[in-house]
């Protein structure tokens, strides 16, 4: 079967971060009985010509404005992975949940399937009824993780030593870094350090909030993650919402207890590897993170192990998903 992976054009935001785990896909023993090509949403139609592709897989983020084009590839066979909208993006962006919901049943309409990246996201779509539940189908969101898993775990820092945290994304309100930093504010004495990294609109914002504690880093963009969680005691992922959160994976392969905030995909990731926020706010963020301080390093050991544990057969059953979702669309 010849696969076409449709993604936003201009390759700039979240569009980056799924084309190393599409070209994996390729690559892994699918590759073998499968081929699979990418290509912009602007150059659908002459890749097309180019490349007659049994079936469309979409990643892009359904609007008003994209329902025509998707309504003009109906005839063909079309998948759609809703890597964007959720129950959290819903509740803090969406001015009209009707308006909204009508835009996705259109869309989702145009498509065989819907493929929902999490458990709490699948439950989302069933609630609203924006797709029946025989055209929708689950698939848990992944990448290859070798360069986390093989981490070493973390060794408890020595007596007197602060606790490094690590958080890391774009730097959008989504992203709920801004929570994060008051957190550590509200715990002025806390022997803490956080490094922030990664870039984006609100940087300047956060580096203002930021600017008198001395306890806090933010350190750009970066490439060099499994490097940084090698160094790291624990992960914070303080995001408003969340349709999965590779993050939060990754946290988990490479052995780091995480603390979250209680949306959307994070907490079906974290079952025994660390610590879920009472609430998506700085008071609450502070609370764990004094709960982390106050928990031994027994504690976090288990964390770390029940992490790995729950990660390590991530990739392949994202390839087994994929293998069952092209065997039903042949």
């Amino acid at each position: 079967m010849r696969v076409l992976h449709v993604l936003p054009s201009g390759g700039m935001g979240w569009s980056g971060g799924i084309r190393p785990t599409l070209r994996s896909l390729a690559d892994s023993e699918l590759g073998s009985r499968h081929r699979f090509e990418v290509t912009g949403q602007d150059d659908l139609r002459a890749t097309l010509t180019d490349w007659p592709a049994d079936l469309l897989v979409w990643h892009v983020a359904c609007s008003w404005r994209t329902l025509p084009r998707l309504l003009a590839w109906r005839a063909r066979r079309q998948i759609l992975f809703e890597h964007h909208y959720c129950a959290g993006f819903e509740h803090h962006t969406v001015p009209s949940r009707r308006r909204f919901r009508t835009m996705l049943r259109l869309s989702y309409g145009c498509m065989e399937r819907v493929v929902a990246v999490s458990r709490a996201q699948q439950a989302w779509m069933g609630k609203a009824r924006l797709v029946s539940t025989r055209r929708q189908r689950l698939l848990l969101s992944s990448r290859p993780l070798d360069a986390f898993l093989k981490l070493a775990h973390p060794e408890p820092p020595p007596p007197g030593s602060p606790l490094r945290l690590l958080a890391y994304g774009r730097l959008t309100p989504q992203k709920g870094f801004d929570l994060l930093i008051r957190a550590m504010a509200r715990l002025p004495e806390a022997p803490l350090r956080l490094q922030l990294v990664g870039d984006g609109p609100q940087r300047q914002e956060l580096e203002r909030l930021a600017a008198s504690d001395g306890r806090i880093s933010l350190l750009g963009a970066r490439d060099d993650i499994p490097q940084l969680l090698a160094a790291s005691d624990a992960v914070v992922i303080p995001s408003r919402w969340e349709p999965w959160g590779n993050v939060c994976l990754e946290a988990r392969a490479a052995a780091r207890p995480v603390i979250i905030c209680p949306v959307d995909g994070l907490p079906e990731q974290v079952q025994g590897c660390g610590l879920q926020a009472a609430a998506t706010t700085d008071e609450a963020l502070a609370a764990s993170l004094e709960t982390l301080l106050q928990g031994d390093a027994a504690q976090r050991q288990r964390w770390s192990a029940a992490g790995r544990r729950s990660a390590e057969g991530a990739w392949q059953d994202y390839l087994d998903g994929w293998a069952a979702l092209l065997a039903e669309s042949r």
